[in-house]
């Protein structure tokens, strides 16, 4: 906290020890006009005063009244910026205050706000390390007029007593009120993890989609270069420009991906996030590399949220690349994209070498469904009907879910 931080919560909570002392004194003088009036201790000890017609002006307030309030002003003052330094002064002030014979009243509540309040600001250890002690001690040194400080008679046995229940529901209050602030601390920084988590777990799957696409698709089309390089050299630098064009593209979207960890990159600075819009470009990319793919739509076009649409290509995207990576040589691919009123729907299906036994899932398979999951909708992946192997995908229009 910065230095002018601490004068402003010192001068506040000295505004309010200051109103809180004045109830006290005030208190403690009807308290004097009461003794000397005949009324005992207190409206609670003996009958009314013999009458009311008081000067007030010549009360005369004990001097221990005057420091023991004086003294616990100064504790409710400091207790937010020094809380051990206040639990002392306010043990010192209310042990003057108690010691002297004053009767309780509102001075109560000037060390009952120093403790609450280093409850909160003070490990529960360290509090009860403090406080036990002070307390105890104020509640045998209120027995200090008595013989032998009431420790003969059991007078320092209640003092304590009074003195711990009187401390022990701020005390309380305070050390609960810790621990409901930790609790919310941790929550929000619980919070701020998963949130850093999910986004870098979203850039290694954007990373690991565009990366692995990229690279499968360049490979292909080197393989075809290499291939005709000397038969027909015309259809190999068809093939390199397809390299270089490929290599561009995917050096452009990863730059944008990375962005988010420049300072101050937002979403608007990296730009749109590919869409359906680009399933044309991916298959594009494909049939320059050699490779029979089929593309149909169906459905009249929706608008489609952004984060379904996204969602929608790289899963697209994912099960091309993986047609190229596992669907064998020369396998055909057919791609198909459903609109429907609630739903979009995508296929991919081969005619490879397909699966034998139960599908091994991969990093690949894992990433469309999450991406799925994310926007509310399901994909499936499994062998085709005359071999091959099929991914679906359902991603409802309604967006993040």
């Amino acid at each position: 906290m910065s230095g002018d931080g601490r004068v402003r919560r010192v001068v506040g909570d000295l505004a309010l020890g200051v109103v809180l002392g004045a109830v006290a004194v005030a208190f403690a003088r009807g308290q004097q006009v009461w003794r000397e009036r005949g009324g005992g201790h207190g409206p609670w000890r003996g009958g009314p005063p013999g009458g009311w017609d008081v000067d007030w002006g010549a009360v005369v307030v004990p001097w221990s009244v005057w420091v023991g309030v004086g003294v616990l002003v100064c504790a409710v003052a400091v207790r937010r910026v020094w809380p051990v330094v206040a639990l002392v002064v306010a043990a010192v002030g209310s042990a003057v205050f108690v010691g002297a014979g004053n009767a309780l009243g509102p001075v109560v509540a000037l060390p009952a706000l120093v403790v609450f309040s280093a409850g909160i600001r003070m490990g529960a250890g360290v509090f009860l390390a403090w406080t036990a002690p002070l307390v105890v001690a104020v509640g045998v040194l209120s027995r200090v007029r008595e013989p032998w400080w009431g420790l003969a008679d059991g007078g320092a046995l209640v003092g304590v007593v009074f003195a711990v229940g009187a401390m022990a529901f701020p005390a309380g209050g305070g050390v609960f009120v810790r621990a409901r602030r930790e609790v919310r601390r941790r929550e929000r920084q619980e919070e701020v993890e998963r949130h850093r988590y999910e986004e870098r777990l979203r850039i290694a799957r954007e990373v690991h989609d565009l990366v692995g696409h990229s690279l499968s698709v360049i490979s292909m089309q080197a393989s075809v270069a290499l291939h005709v390089v000397d038969r027909r050299p015309e259809q190999a630098s068809v093939a390199l420009a397809a390299i270089r064009d490929s290599s561009r593209s995917a050096l452009e979207e990863l730059r944008g991906t990375l962005a988010v960890f420049r300072g101050g990159g937002g979403a608007a600075e990296r730009g749109p996030l590919p869409g359906l819009g680009r399933v044309e470009a991916l298959v594009g990319e494909l049939r320059a590399a050699g490779r029979r793919v089929g593309l149909e739509w169906e459905g009249e076009a929706v608008r489609v949220p952004a984060a379904v649409d996204h969602a929608a290509f790289r899963i697209v995207q994912e099960a091309l690349t993986n047609v190229v990576r596992h669907g064998g040589e020369g396998a055909p691919v057919r791609v198909r994209v459903v609109y429907g009123a609630r739903e979009v729907r995508v296929r991919v299906s081969d005619g490879g070498v397909g699966v034998v036994g139960a599908v091994r899932e991969g990093s690949g398979i894992a990433g469309m469904r999450e991406r799925a999951g994310a926007v509310g909708g399901t994909v499936t992946v499994g062998p085709g009907g005359d071999g091959g192997f099929v991914v679906r995908a359902s991603l409802p229009l309604g967006g993040e879910r």
